[in-house]
């Protein structure tokens, strides 16, 4: 999606099913990471989480893309990623959540 409001139109537009699953919209950054092989590409995604500690991933996705040169190829790692809001000091991911006990039960 090219917009959170088309993507919230998109979700908007959805049925409701009564399914037990939901969709959301967030605003999350994604960084591109590039390499010659996959080993390199992740090592810069890493650096990338290593220098900007205040970073917060949520997903890495990798893809295997043709390179710049016929017949070579390179490796794309897509972080996606958040910071906290300076308002809340909460991060704007569905994946962080307050720390549970273990075992405990939602």
């Amino acid at each position: 999606m090219r917009s959170l409001d088309v993507a919230t139109g998109a979700v908007g537009a959805l049925v409701d099913r009564g399914q037990s699953s939901d969709v959301s919209v967030s605003a999350l950054t994604a960084l591109v990471c590039n390499g010659e092989t996959a080993a390199d590409a992740l090592q810069a995604a890493a650096d990338v989480a290593r220098q900007s500690p205040k970073l917060e991933p949520h997903g890495l996705s990798l893809a295997r893309v043709p390179g710049s040169v016929p017949g070579t190829w390179e490796y794309v790692i897509t972080m996606t990623v958040s910071v906290r809001d300076p308002q809340t000091g909460e991060y704007g991911g569905a994946t962080h959540h307050t720390d549970r006990p273990r075992g405990e039960q939602r």
